[in-house]
């Protein structure tokens, strides 16, 4: 007879010895085996068609095809990994070498796998000085904006998402000085054959002093006053997104959406303008190559010409970066800055005045990329869209080179730069081989793929890699002196021992710049002060008079008191309060959708049903941001990602099968794409959920611009035309076909339509009930353990560690959870659009709105994450009304918008002509209408609110109620004495 559960115990014993067996292997060699795995199973697919992918079918074409590459790339960058990790001990700088080199090498091979599977073959023509010197002209680019964020990284710690704009005001300043009466002679001037440097040289210097101001303007106008209310680095870093916000605005409302070419001269834009590098072209054969060597040299190449621009850009970046190194190292204002970046307390008892190496640091940090975007705008057409461009690959180079480290930014940026400058003959090599002539277009996107390989084997970067190795160089060197008992200045010669001291005093002309440098700062602050007085003033004037006027209904009605925080108290931080608060809040932004004009019922009836869809993809999208960033601390700035996967998996899904789509139904298609999501934000936690905050903020936004790129260079995410047309439309949406057929007339006559309700009216009671079904699951996870212990970690991992939570686990599973929900907010999203383009993924128009509904409404409350989507969807509804009103005098906010126009003119023309010529109003205001862009003054309101919740009411609107669990019940009282309690009761 089998004993009970005999059965069982057959069963599991093979599984525990199995489990047992491969624990016991060593770590690394269990790396190995799953590499090993990876590799070979990928490419018994792509050659034999066989392994797990092809064994099943279940996957064809060139999704197939995709999907084996992304396997091999993983099991590659394991095998790497591990034998990095095991050479590092013994050789650290040939591994840190051959680190990027191992990552770029083993792309190259999966591409010759992947060709010859396909039995096709590719030609990649690689010109040496092109890609010499096309990477140093795209490491200087990303050079420009990167070292005022390491600069800043490095004093200030935290990542300032406005750098992009400093470079912006820069490229404007030069063209700005080149429309002025006094130089626009030299740039209007005929060709002559001869580069006149005048106009170049002063727009580098304007641009590094006006751009220097401007960001000290700002220090001390916002981030001095986070300093002093000591502001956590992720405070300052969301700060920094609003600041961007307001600068982009205002850049976009006075030089136009227009693009602007900055000419020093005439001669520089001619071919001539240039010098003529000998040069080699290298073809590599990859593929099914017939008589055709791996690589070989092609005959007669052309020398390559490198324009003067370029080559301004190159050595101003450069010899600007060399300059502040040696600043920071041969200066008493840089041991002023690198004491306050190491311990700012022990700095200030020092006797440094550390809200002026602040001030330094942010001057030089906003001028340095003012210059280099004076330089830049006399080679790319410069338009307000410029800097975002350029801000990301900038990430990637400070991510790369470790955040904050000088000498490890100036690598990061030679190595992204011909990173850039290889990937496009790969890509157009490739893309022509494999069916996609617009794979040139993933040169863009390279930086980030390479920085998420990178960062799995190098989670700190290249800069902290090397200053280790550095430090283990010289405690070496050190130990073996003292092994040998020979004193440390042993092997040096006598004519150096009598060297002055290595940090000499300075010079007389150093100490004179730096007095200098105080009074202008002094004098900047005082200017910053007396201008905030004003509006300060203004403001206690008008509370002034509100006491006589208190003081006069006091004397007429003595009975009344105007007390009204005893006739009303709601405290935001309990639950009781939280609610009224909200109930308030809501009702008051319901009674403004109500109020918003309309010409008829049928045009009210599309507004309030769009207004009520948006509030309820807005609000998933807010819930997720909030179970990330709000409960977790996981600052996440790709919650664009997770709904771009929701949108596109829908789209292609529920496509039809003739137009490249799969002809799913629309509700298969939404549950795979949030099963997707959830999965995309399991997989994402493992190799990120080490990486600091800042480092992880930056990925998951590049993983956003990643598949946004994607979404217009490759086929596979294009359907709904028979052509190849970038995008996704015509995919069946959900209960369409039913609301017309019946519902759509009978809602219409109960809202007093003359014809059926519009789809969007099914949309808004589907969006409002997703919100409130996902609203409630929220809070009952959030209210179970599992959401304290997301708290804990947010509070503090190492305690929360200690505990003995899996910090990794809870994060994933946080990471899944929050990706669900925006992949439900993506495929909402997609239903009420109808079509998916890659713009809907630009950040300003997703990532940073969100973030605002997040900084408003309240972290770490569902609650406040509803009435910041609501008020920032509200936002947008009002402007739109005030566009349609500017030209229609009958509606409600006409006046307004023409009030708002003057204003603009008068400070356009009348201000800041005392500033700016008139030419520059013309070119940027070509028709002579000077009217105020009100989609970008949008933009710099939402900017304004997130800057100023952040300094006044840091918590939101609706704060994160406290709570804890109710404590047990105490035991009843009994009157038995110890001897009579059983033996089982005692504990």
């Amino acid at each position: 007879m089998v004993p009970p559960g005999g059965g069982a115990d057959r069963t599991i014993a093979p599984m525990t010895l199995i489990r047992e067996s491969w624990t016991g292997i060593p770590f690394w060699q269990r790396r190995l085996l799953v590499s090993a795995f990876l590799i070979f199973d990928a490419y018994l697919g792509m050659i034999y068609n066989a392994g797990v992918i092809g064994w099943t079918g279940l996957i064809n074409n060139d999704l197939k095809w995709l999907v084996l590459a992304l396997e091999m790339m993983a099991g590659g960058l394991v095998l790497v990994n591990t034998f990095l990790n095991l050479a590092r001990a013994r050789w650290p700088a040939a591994s840190l070498i051959s680190t990027p080199l191992l990552v770029a090498l083993f792309g190259l091979v999966i591409l010759e796998i992947a060709l010859s599977g396909l039995g096709r073959s590719a030609t990649m023509n690689f010109n040496v000085a092109a890609i010499g010197l096309g990477g140093l002209y795209w490491a200087a680019a990303y050079l420009s904006i990167a070292i005022g964020l390491t600069l800043t990284y490095k004093v200030q710690r935290y990542a300032n998402f406005a750098q992009a704009e400093m470079m912006l005001i820069g490229a404007y300043v030069a063209l700005t000085l080149m429309w002025t009466d006094r130089f626009f002679p030299i740039s209007d001037a005929p060709k002559d054959g001869v580069l006149n440097w005048e106009l170049l040289i002063w727009a580098g210097i304007f641009a590094f002093a006006i751009t220097g101001l401007a960001g000290l303007f700002i220090d001390r106008l916002v981030y001095k006053r986070l300093r002093s209310r000591l502001a956590t680095p992720q405070v300052m870093m969301i700060t920094s997104l609003g600041v961007a916000m307001v600068l982009r605005a205002l850049l976009f409302m006075r030089f136009s959406a227009g693009t602007h070419r900055f000419v020093p001269d005439r001669d520089w834009r001619l071919a001539t303008s240039s010098f003529e590098m000998p040069t080699e072209r290298i073809q590599l054969h990859l593929g099914d190559r017939v008589n055709a060597p791996l690589m070989e040299l092609a005959n007669k190449v052309s020398p390559y010409a490198f324009t003067y621009t370029k080559i301004a850009l190159i050595v101003g970046v450069f010899g600007s970066v060399i300059v502040l190194l040696l600043l920071l190292h041969r200066t008493r204002l840089g041991r002023q800055m690198r004491a306050v970046a190491d311990n700012p307390d022990l700095a200030a008892s020092s006797g440094i005045h550390v809200e002026r190496v602040h001030g330094t640091s942010a001057f030089l940090s906003a001028g340095l990329t003012g210059l280099g975007g004076a330089l830049l705008a006399a080679i790319l057409p410069v338009n307000p869209e410029l800097g975002l461009s350029l801000l990301l690959p900038a990430f990637a180079v400070v991510v790369l080179g470790t955040i904050g480290s000088v000498p490890g930014v100036i690598i990061g940026a030679i190595i992204v730069g011909l990173l850039r400058s290889v990937s496009e003959p790969i890509l157009i090599g490739a893309g022509g081989a494999l069916d996609r002539p617009t794979a040139a277009g993933f040169a863009e996107v390279m930086p980030f793929v390479f920085l998420v390989g990178l960062l799995l084997l190098a989670p700190r970067g290249i800069g902290h890699a090397l200053q280790n190795w550095n430090i283990e160089r010289i405690r070496k060197r050190r130990i073996a002196n003292l092994e040998d008992d020979l004193p440390v200045t042993h092997d040096i010669p006598d004519s150096l021992l009598g060297m002055p001291d290595l940090e000499p005093h300075e010079p007389p002309v150093m100490e004179r710049i730096a007095e200098r440098k105080d009074r202008l700062f002094e004098t900047v602050e005082t200017l910053i002060s007396s201008a905030w007085a004003v509006p300060v003033y203004i403001v206690g004037q008008l509370l002034a008079s509100v006491h006589p006027a208190r003081a006069a209904a006091i004397r007429f009605f003595p009975g009344w008191r105007l007390h009204p925080g005893r006739l009303i108290r709601i405290d935001r931080e309990t639950e009781r309060g939280s609610w009224v608060a909200f109930g308030i809040f809501f009702l008051i932004l319901i009674v403004v959708v109500w109020l918003l004009p309309s010409v008829s019922t049928l045009t009210k009836t599309l507004q309030v049903a769009r207004v009520m869809t948006l509030v309820g993809i807005f609000g998933l999208m807010a819930f997720s941001l909030n179970l990330h960033t709000g409960i977790t601390g996981m600052t996440n700035f790709g919650v664009i990602f997770f709904v771009g996967i929701g949108a596109v998996t829908v789209g292609l899904l529920a496509a039809p099968v003739e137009t490249n789509g799969y002809g799913w139904s629309p509700l298969a298609a939404t549950a795979v794409a949030v099963l997707l999501s959830a999965v995309a934000g399991w997989l994402l936690a493992y190799p990120t959920a080490r990486l600091r905050m800042d480092y992880f903020a930056i990925v998951t936004i590049s993983l956003g611009e990643m598949l946004r790129i994607s979404l217009q260079a490759e086929p596979l995410l294009r359907a709904g035309t028979v052509t190849s047309a970038i995008g996704i439309s015509q995919y069946s949406r959900p209960f369409e076909s039913w609301w017309s057929s019946g519902p759509s007339d009978f809602v219409g006559s109960i809202l007093g339509l003359p014809n059926g309700a519009p789809y969007v009216v099914l949309l808004g009671i589907l969006s409002v009930a997703a919100l409130l079904a996902i609203w409630f699951v929220l809070n009952t996870l959030l209210a179970s353990p599992w959401g304290r212990i997301l708290r804990s970690i947010r509070e503090d991992e190492e305690v929360s560690k200690h505990h003995g939570h899996n910090i990794l686990t809870h994060k994933a599973a946080s990471l899944a959870v929050g990706a669900a929900v925006a992949g439900l907010a993506g495929a909402l999203w997609a239903w009420l659009n109808a079509s998916i383009f890659p713009d809907f993924m630009n950040p300003v128009r997703s990532t940073f709105l969100v973030w605002a509904a997040f900084i408003v409404g309240g972290r770490g409350n569902n609650r406040g994450m509803i009435v910041g989507a609501f008020l920032i969807v509200i936002v947008e509804f009002v402007f739109n009304v005030m566009v349609v009103a500017r030209g229609n005098s009958s509606l409600a906010f006409h006046d307004l918008t023409t009030y708002m126009d003057s204003v603009f003119s008068w400070l356009v023309i009348d201000v800041g002509g005392l500033i700016w010529s008139a030419r520059s109003i013309s070119e940027a205001f070509p028709r002579g209408d000077v009217t105020v862009a009100l989609s970008h003054l949008k933009l710099a309101l939402i900017g304004s609110v997130i800057v100023a919740a952040l300094l006044l009411s840091p918590k939101g609107l609706l704060p994160e109620v406290p709570t804890r669990p109710k404590r047990p019940s105490p035991a009843p009282e009994t009157d038995r004495t110890p001897d009579e309690y059983d033996s089982d009761e005692v504990l």
